[in-house]
């Protein structure tokens, strides 16, 4: 998306390199920024073009995929489609018993994973460096994962796998929470005015990385530190991912979301949260909704 103002370049929040948990936006050249979104595009038609060939099996077909596909249950109840909170609507704490039944589908997938998928998943979420170089390999390559080393390609297809594990057992959709930081010049002055003129509504965002999330705004906070208020929140409309936090005896509702998605801008708003102990905040957050091509 070209910056209002300069159209040379545009802000990519998915490019630059992170050992933490947010993702850093960067400025790009805006001919580097159109070859990117049609490389991705070229990598999706190699995937569908793997979909329609004969004598394939499923399991062959992923083998050969570049993007991974989602996999999730049929939803369970319209009802469980959640949906993105309107302007002026308190985020509050995930509801018990959402924690835990969600906390049942994590062990459920887990209990039928290999165990080599749940060592490369660990490995990713609780090692900073590796999260950054793998991240950084699949974001130089827009995702295309065979550019990777066979060793880093055979860890990311784990990770893919694991998470498709969760989603078979998945059948309600998620709103979703992660943190992005701005270029070096924002602050929390020109933070509202920034997003609003880089993220216009019906814009398209791509995610060539795999994304940290969590379930609650309020969480958001613990993961970030932020004196000069230029960190703002993704809240990711989808049904794709796997959760890897806990049930109601803990306040963690981390989500683990795969790699090469892409979401529409549906706007940009200031957010109140509530946390459990009663204390409140606001954050500016960029509304998002999935739209990754599902062949």
């Amino acid at each position: 998306m070209p910056r209002k103002g300069h159209p040379d370049y545009a802000v990519d929040p998915d490019r630059g390199s992170s050992a933490s948990p947010a993702k850093n936006a960067r400025l790009v050249d805006l001919d580097e920024h159109l070859d990117r979104s049609q490389n991705r595009a070229g990598l999706r038609d190699l995937d569908s073009m793997t979909e329609g060939m004969s004598g394939l099996s499923r399991m062959q077909k992923d083998r050969e995929r570049l993007f991974p596909r989602g996999t999730n249950a049929d939803l369970g109840d319209s009802r469980m489609r959640r949906q993105l909170p309107q302007e002026g609507q308190e985020r509050g704490p995930l509801s018990s018993r959402q924690r835990n039944e969600r906390s049942k589908d994590r062990h459920d997938a887990q209990a039928t994973m290999p165990l080599t998928q749940l060592r490369a998943q660990k490995d990713l979420v609780t090692r900073p460096e590796r999260w950054r170089d793998l991240n950084d390999q699949l974001s130089a390559g827009t995702g295309d994962v065979q550019a990777l080393t066979e060793k880093d390609q055979e860890q990311v297809r784990r990770v893919d796998r694991a998470i498709q594990s969760y989603e078979r057992h998945n059948d309600r959709g998620h709103v979703l929470y992660s943190n992005v930081r701005m270029p070096y010049y924002i602050n929390h002055q020109n933070l509202p005015g920034f997003l609003r003129n880089n993220f216009a509504a019906v814009d398209r965002v791509a995610f060539d990385r795999f994304t940290h999330a969590t379930h609650q705004l309020h969480e958001t906070a613990g993961y970030v530190i932020d004196p000069d208020g230029r960190v703002a929140v993704f809240e990711l409309q989808t049904r794709r991912g796997a959760y890897l936090g806990q049930s109601d005896k803990k306040d963690n509702t981390q989500h683990l979301l795969p790699r090469g998605m892409e979401f529409e801008v549906v706007g940009v708003q200031e957010a109140s949260y509530r946390a459990p102990d009663g204390s409140s905040g606001t954050r500016m957050v960029v509304q998002l909704r999935d739209v990754t091509p599902e062949s």
